[in-house]
């Protein structure tokens, strides 16, 4: 019994390690195997291209679609890799330095540059006709002309669009239109963050094809590693930091050396994992290092006004209020302050009788002999009747206010609450 418990670890650990480690890449053969196809090798690009044309279905099975066609093989790795084309296209198409990515199994190309035009939209492949077909997304810009940049984070696109503009140059200072937002991928439809106008220059774009995604990709969930082939077989990479929207070149990247299939660069959770020749893998922490360089497309992209939270916003309206009630409330308390004694006793006798009759319409006589003016002349009267009124409903909790006769509306009556 102990032996077969001991089996099933062994065996669960060597899945485990296998699934953390992608198979050797003998790009020798597969090259080899994909020419049998008769494809013209100027439109595969392969020795500079292969591996950021290349998308990882499992450690065993990789998705290859070359730059600039719409070309589709599966290749399953192993001593000697088999390659097979899974898709029916002949053609070329303007998906050069498109985003390719994989969301729930499906096979997804983003954008692209042909000779003359750009393609703003986004196609996934059918495993049933073996065809590419556009996605349609709903409340996509209309006159969306190039995808500049674009990257995959949990179920969403994080995109960068430009739009039509009457003046189309290649000029780094010519101001683009500009739609920043993000495609939900499952729903399909385009919620825009902000629209904006820039220059390629103020963007820190790469190359007028906008974020130059590299010779060398490796995505996984929260990173991609991008790799730029230079000359004399070196190779500088930078790494992606997808919730953050942060481009960064360290001293440690610049010490990781060229791949070539036998030698890989991989990426699990927040750890860059790089195998020699001999199948050694080093592990090198994505945070690890001095950031030389660093581009946050967030900070480009998002609007420069301040974003004012809303608990903000109710505290203030808040201390508005308390200001506005004690300010009330002293203006009461200064009033009455101003008063004399005997002034404050009439005050809070006629307070005391108004209570007993709240809530209640009584009659102006009545009101006046409440308030004992009734002796004196009609315009005195009138006078000192409004005075108090005034000097109640602002230092009171009672309120007097005058209200139309039932039968006779020239005429008033006055509610006590």
């Amino acid at each position: 019994m102990k032996n077969i418990i001991l089996f099933i670890y062994l065996l669960s650990y060597v899945f485990i390690g296998f699934s953390q480690n992608p198979k050797i890449i003998d790009t020798l053969e597969i090259h080899n195997q994909i020419k049998s196809y008769g494809i013209d090798e100027k439109n595969l690009d392969f020795k500079y291209h292969f591996f950021s044309d290349i998308i990882f279905l499992n450690d065993s099975t990789l998705l290859y679609n070359p730059n600039s066609t719409l070309h589709l093989f599966k290749i399953h790795l192993g001593d000697i890799p088999r390659v097979s084309k899974i898709s029916k296209e002949t053609h070329s198409g303007h998906n050069y330095n498109r985003h390719l990515f994989l969301y729930d199994d499906i096979l997804y190309s983003y954008g692209g540059q042909g000779l003359f035009n750009s393609f703003p939209d986004l196609l996934y492949f059918d495993y049933s006709t073996k065809d590419w077909i556009i996605k349609e997304i709903k409340n996509y810009p209309f006159d969306a002309q190039k995808v500049l940049n674009s990257w995959k984070i949990g179920n969403k696109i994080i995109v960068l669009l430009s739009t039509f503009s009457e003046i189309e140059t290649a000029k780094l200072d010519t101001k683009l239109q500009l739609s920043f937002g993000e495609i939900n991928l499952d729903n399909f439809e385009y919620i825009q963050k902000r629209n904006f106008t820039s220059t390629t220059q103020e963007l820190l774009f790469q190359s007028g094809l906008g974020f130059f995604r590299g010779n060398y990709i490796y995505d996984s969930d929260l990173y991609s590693l991008h790799g730029y082939y230079q000359e004399y077989g070196n190779i500088k990479y930078r790494i992606f930091d997808k919730k953050l929207a942060s481009f960064q070149r360290t001293t440690e990247l610049d010490k990781l050396k060229p791949v070539n299939g036998f030698s890989y660069i991989y990426i699990r959770d927040s750890t860059i994992c790089y195998r020699d020749q001999h199948g050694k893998i080093e592990y090198l922490d994505v945070d690890l290092g001095k950031t030389l360089h660093s581009k946050d497309y967030f900070k480009l992209y998002k609007s420069k006004s301040k974003i004012i939270s809303p608990y903000y916003i109710i505290s203030i309206i808040i201390i508005i209020c308390i200001v506005i009630f004690y300010f009330i409330k002293w203006k009461k308390a200064s009033y009455l302050n101003s008063l004399t004694d005997t002034s404050k006793q009439e005050i809070f006798i006629i307070e005391n009788k108004l209570k007993n009759l709240k809530p209640k319409i009584i009659t102006k006589e009545q009101l006046d002999d409440l308030l004992e003016i009734s002796h004196h002349t009609y315009e005195t009267t009138k006078t000192k009747r409004s005075e108090i009124i005034s000097i109640i409903n602002k230092n009171t909790k009672i309120k007097i206010t005058r209200v139309r006769k039932q039968n006779d509306k020239r005429f008033f009556d006055y509610k006590i609450s």
